[in-house]
């Protein structure tokens, strides 16, 4: 069951929702994975939503909810996100259409050659889509980050500064394009938010916005081999180009860098008991030459 508090919320999201509104015996059943909002699986045999309770910390993590409920409209209409029955604002609580046969992917069905293709195709679409207002910038969340964690004084792992020297790097090679170039991007295409029945789903839209489409490639090359990251390139532009390689590379450690950072600034106040300091040291493993 949900906690007390959570049973509320997730009640008055359910209201909203016609075929739910008024059912005193709803079956509440958490759901695991959530590092920053807490999901319930509620309803009954012929109605199951998931309903999001939005985390405390959406301030902290610069989450624009009016931004993020503009974005399900579009990939919403546009078949790529499952069905929104009901989106709560200011809070950014949601409940979405459960998909009964779906999975997360694995790392293992992610990286696979068989996979990666239909993932450059999705977000090739995602890309295709409208314009919506927002520009989502790594480099300046990771510099807000950077000066909150130093401000608490919390512990940082010892390969951070390394990959922050990357960073910096990065926009030399890779200079960020103007407004006007860039697309709608899910900047968060982590392995977890694609779901699959058959076909691909892409959920958690919260840092939906507009940026260079190379990123959201980056939030998949990063857990590729060379040959993988190649054929994500063709897959996705149709071709391997030096240049197009060189902006991916380039992408990778401010997008390792934007996960680390945002996984250390929950370490207070993020969800009870989850050990964000290792899930930081975990990403940091996928960089080979900050390996102790």
């Amino acid at each position: 069951m949900a906690t007390t508090g959570d049973d509320t919320i997730v009640r008055d999201v359910a209201a909203r929702v016609p075929e739910l509104a008024g059912r005193a015996d709803l079956r509440i059943v958490p759901l695991p994975g959530g590092l920053s909002n807490r999901n319930y699986l509620v309803g009954d045999t012929d109605a199951r939503l998931v309903i999001r309770i939005a985390g405390d910390n959406s301030a902290v993590l610069g989450i624009d909810r009016v931004r993020e409920k503009a974005v399900l409209e579009i990939v919403e209409a546009a078949g790529i996100t499952p069905p929104v029955a009901a989106f709560v604002l200011p809070d950014g609580h949601a409940a979405t259409r459960f998909i009964p046969d779906a999975h997360a992917l694995s790392i293992d069905e992610f990286t696979s050659p068989a996979t990666v293709p239909d993932l450059a195709a999705m977000l090739r679409r995602v890309h295709g889509l409208g314009r919506v207002d927002g520009v989502f910038d790594p480099y300046a969340d990771i510099a807000r980050w950077m000066r909150r964690l130093e401000e608490k004084g919390t512990p940082l792992p010892s390969r951070l500064a390394p990959l922050l020297d990357l960073v910096d790097a990065s926009r030399t090679a890779r200079p960020r394009p103007l407004e006007h170039e860039m697309v709608l991007c899910h900047n968060d295409p982590y392995h977890l938010n694609f779901l699959h029945d058959g076909r691909l789903w892409l959920i958690d839209w919260e840092y939906a916005g507009m940026n260079d489409p190379m990123y959201d490639l980056a939030g998949i090359g990063y857990t590729l081999d060379d040959a993988g990251r190649d054929l994500l390139l063709e897959s996705y532009f149709g071709s391997v180009t030096p240049e197009a390689r060189r902006g991916l590379d380039a992408l990778i450690p401010p997008y390792l860098c934007w996960n680390v950072v945002w996984s250390l600034v929950q370490i207070d106040g993020g969800i009870e008991g989850f050990d964000y300091f290792t899930y930081a040291e975990g990403l940091l493993d996928w960089m080979p030459d900050l390996r102790g």
